[in-house]
């Protein structure tokens, strides 16, 4: 299958990070009991394709995972496990690798791709024991198939296809007399659909490039800017060089046989003051010393420097903030919108000793 090596580079900032936290990652989704449904440490690896019905296949897809008791939780992607693992396209065995560093038994993906007015659909499953292929199917799908309406359903069709789901003796009711009566049905109250669009907090997959770039610039641009400030604020401070410089230069002219220019290097008095002083008050634009006088510029140069590099670290922090807020806002999809008012959340912190902590859970 074909992914553009640009996607490759998108994923570059998250990929050692998304490694390093689907190792210790270890939850359980709720299961459904119906046919076909084993729990199993699967891991998804998402959509490959480009456009936003990606995003709300993929986002599909694992929420039927998590409710057939499949899903393990890792949020890792296909190119990203391409890219720690040095695998090549289609390296299954390479692929097989990765999922027994993850702790998976098997490893599930999809591509889709643009075909005439529609759409094609591969998914594909790898047992991570053999290192083989499992299964694979492929679909045409329209744009309705694709809708925000029945995208759930989609996802729950191609999933039953390819763990081959159907009934068994155990799905089937009691041969017996026992008339079972329903509870009368209840009231439900209707909850508005989610206004597609609105943005939403939190993480989600893929991330556009541009919000990873600018994080990076700020992030690298107030760095330097922090480190500019500190050195020419070092640099001017009491026991800085400069300070040194206009001390030494106080000093030699006391000893350089020229009375007229000293500037007592002990006086309380500022001394780039007492350098600068016009040693004829008719003659304003001479100085009493200029070797101070020189060093003095220079330390109202570096100040200058400090001042705008100070300036220029809080805007690039405020810039950095920013993006990283950018980072994590993304568009309302029908599936991450339920998959927030079941409150499915994860969370993992580092340990003594090594590895990580991992938790999560939700609501019914």
């Amino acid at each position: 299958m074909h992914r553009a090596l640009s996607r490759f580079s998108s994923r570059l900032t998250a990929s050692v990070t998304a490694l390093t936290l689907s190792v210790g990652l270890s939850t359980a989704l709720p299961t459904t009991a119906s046919a076909g449904q084993l729990d199993s440490k699967t891991t998804f690896l998402g959509v490959e394709g480009d456009g936003d019905k990606v995003q709300a296949l993929s986002d599909a897809l694992r929420w039927e995972l998590g409710q057939r008791g499949r899903d393990d939780g890792r949020t890792m992607s296909l190119a990203e496990l391409e890219m720690t693992m040095g695998c090549g396209d289609d390296d299954i065995g390479c692929y097989a690798q990765g999922g027994q560093s993850l702790g998976s038994e098997e490893l599930v993906y999809a591509t889709l791709t643009k075909s005439g007015a529609g759409w094609k659909v591969q998914v594909t499953t790898i047992d991570v024991a053999s290192g083989k292929v499992a299964k694979t199917i492929s679909r045409d799908l329209t744009d309705k198939d694709l809708s925000e309406s029945t995208v759930s359903a989609t996802a729950n069709s191609l999933l039953n296809e390819l763990y081959e789901v159907k009934a068994t003796d155990s799905d089937k009711p009691p041969e017996d007399d026992t008339v079972v009566v329903p509870p009368p049905p209840q009231d439900e109250v209707d909850e508005p659909e989610p206004r597609e669009g609105a943005l939403v907090w939190g993480p989600y997959s893929p991330r556009p490039t541009w919000k990873k770039v600018g994080l990076g610039v700020t992030g690298g641009l107030t760095v330097a800017a922090l480190g500019a400030a500190i050195g020419t604020t070092v640099a001017i401070g009491n026991n800085g060089p400069i300070r040194k410089d206009l001390l030494a230069a106080a000093a030699d002219s006391l000893t350089d046989g020229k009375p007229g220019n000293d500037v007592d290097p002990n006086s309380t008095q500022d001394l780039c003051q007492l350098a600068r002083t016009p040693p004829d008050p008719n003659k304003p634009n001479e100085v009493t010393n200029a070797a101070v006088t020189k060093v003095c510029i220079k330390a109202d140069n570096v100040a200058t420097a400090a001042t705008i590099s100070w300036v220029a670290t809080g805007v690039f922090a405020v810039a950095t903030v920013a993006f990283t807020v950018l980072l994590f806002v993304h568009k309302k999809t029908p599936a991450v919108e339920a998959m927030r008012k079941r409150s499915i959340r994860f969370g993992a912190a580092p340990v003594g000793g090594g590895g990580f902590m991992a938790g999560g859970g939700m609501k019914f």
